[in-house]
C-alpha cells in the first residue's frame, strides 16, 4: 500500500464504510426474533456480536481519522502549510469527532490530552439495522412462502453521544459528514 496516496486513503474508507453492510441473503439470515414482557423483538445482530460490530465501526473511524497526515504531506509537498489542514478539522465538528474517537481507541477514555471536539464523543448503542440497499441491484430475496423483500441490506447503526449521554450524531450522519468535508477539504486545496 501506498501511503501517502491520498486516493489510495479514500479507497480504504470507502471500503470500510461498505464492509459495515451486508446484503440479501447474508442481511435477512441475521434476523432473530425473541419475546420480552408480551412483546415480539426483532433483531439483526446478537448481543455476543457486539465487539465484532464494535470493531468495523474503529475500522471506519481509523480509517476517517489516518487522511489526516496523509493530506498534511501533501499541503507540504505542494509548499503549503500543513496547518491548513488542522485549521480546516477546527472548522469541523465532524472531523473533530472523528479524530477524539480515534485518539480514544488508542489512548482511552477520556483523552487527557488534545481533546478536539471537548465533546469526550461515546459509541452507543450498537446494533444492525435492516434498511433499504444502497446498491441498485434489484435482488429480491424470497421465503418459501413467496413473501420476499427487494433491494434490503443490514447496516451496523449506533449513536455518538457526549460524556453525559447527549446525542450528538448518529454514526451513519458523523461518517457521512465528515467522509463529505474530507472530500471538500481535498478539492478546495486541490490535493492528488
Amino acid at each position: 500500500m501506498i501511503y501517502n496516496d491520498v486516493q489510495e486513503r479514500l479507497k480504504l474508507i470507502y471500503a470500510s464504510i461498505d464492509q459495515k453492510n451486508d446484503y440479501h441473503e447474508v442481511a435477512l439470515g441475521q434476523m432473530n426474533t425473541g419475546f420480552t414482557d408480551g412483546a415480539i423483538i426483532i433483531s439483526f445482530y446478537k448481543e455476543e456480536e457486539v465487539p465484532a460490530l464494535r470493531n468495523q465501526i474503529n475500522n471506519v473511524i481509523a480509517n476517517l481519522a489516518n487522511i489526516k497526515d496523509c493530506l498534511k504531506k501533501k499541503m507540504v509537498e505542494k509548499g503549503n502549510d500543513e496547518k491548513q489542514i488542522e485549521s480546516e478539522i477546527n472548522n469541523s465538528i465532524y472531523l473533530q469527532l472523528v479524530i477524539d474517537l480515534a485518539n480514544q481507541e488508542k489512548h482511552g477514555y477520556p483523552l487527557t490530552k488534545t481533546k478536539r471536539s471537548k465533546k469526550d464523543p461515546l459509541i452507543k448503542n450498537i446494533a444492525r439495522a435492516l434498511t433499504a440497499s444502497n446498491k441498485k441491484d434489484n435482488v429480491t430475496v424470497k421465503r418459501s412462502d413467496g413473501a420476499g423483500i427487494h433491494n434490503c441490506m443490514t447496516t451496523i447503526v449506533a449513536e455518538i453521544t457526549d460524556s453525559k449521554g447527549n446525542l450528538l450524531y448518529y454514526l451513519d450522519d458523523l461518517i457521512n459528514n465528515a467522509l463529505n468535508n474530507w472530500e471538500n477539504i481535498i478539492k478546495k486545496y486541490n490535493i492528488t
